[in-house]
């Protein structure tokens, strides 16, 4: 589309209000070179800046009706900065994951493993390594995991899987993948906080 031809930004926000998909492409169209190109000032590759501007999309998408920006594209180019940083973030944290908390998830995945019941002492579950501590968690947590959030967390941390290629196999977006990862690390992260590990 030729520029004296893109819709004004408040035609935009108004067909994002209507749910109207054309929305999203005329988002692309208009300002997709500009938030890829701010995307990839922070990011490391092409599939983190696609996604990382496919999430902006979803983003205004869900937000602009519930508030409408002043300012659309100065609205779209703090997302795409916020989105990016928190991929960085998230890729990061991903790396502090320890090695042999993400080599139990086979155990999880059998039922096998080294898991406290219910009859256990508390002297019996202290007395497990640390290590052995951690795998029984993270045993317990994933198995306790709804389906879907099992197979993505497993694809992800075991199986090293990309964000995409999950998302495509599952027929979700890459988002949604993306906070579903998010949301388990963080209840892992609570769960072994809970039992007194500190990573």
């Amino acid at each position: 589309m030729h520029g004296e031809n893109r819709l004004k930004d408040g035609e935009i926000i108004r067909l994002t209000q209507a749910r109207d998909e054309a929305a999203l492409q005329e988002l692309e169209e208009k300002y997709g070179k500009r938030l890829r190109n701010i995307a990839r000032g922070i990011l490391r590759n092409e599939e983190d800046v696609s996604e990382c501007v496919n999430d902006v999309y979803l983003k205004a998408w869900d937000n602009i009706p519930l508030t409408p920006p002043e300012n659309l594209e100065a609205y779209l180019t703090t997302l795409t900065r916020n989105v990016a940083i928190s991929r960085v973030r998230e890729d990061n944290a991903q790396k502090r994951i320890p090695a042999e908390l993400i080599g139990s998830i086979d155990d999880a995945e059998s039922g096998a493993g080294q898991i406290p019941s219910a009859d256990n002492t508390a002297e019996e579950v202290e007395a497990l390594s640390a290590e052995a501590r951690i795998k029984a968690v993270l045993v317990s947590y994933v198995r306790e995991l709804p389906e879907r959030d099992k197979k993505i967390f497993v694809a992800r941390y075991h199986y090293d899987v990309s964000v995409k290629s999950i998302a495509n196999r599952l027929g979700i977006p890459s988002g949604t993948v993306k906070s579903t990862l998010h949301r388990l690390r963080t209840g892992l992260a609570e769960r072994l906080k809970k039992e007194g590990i500190e990573l």
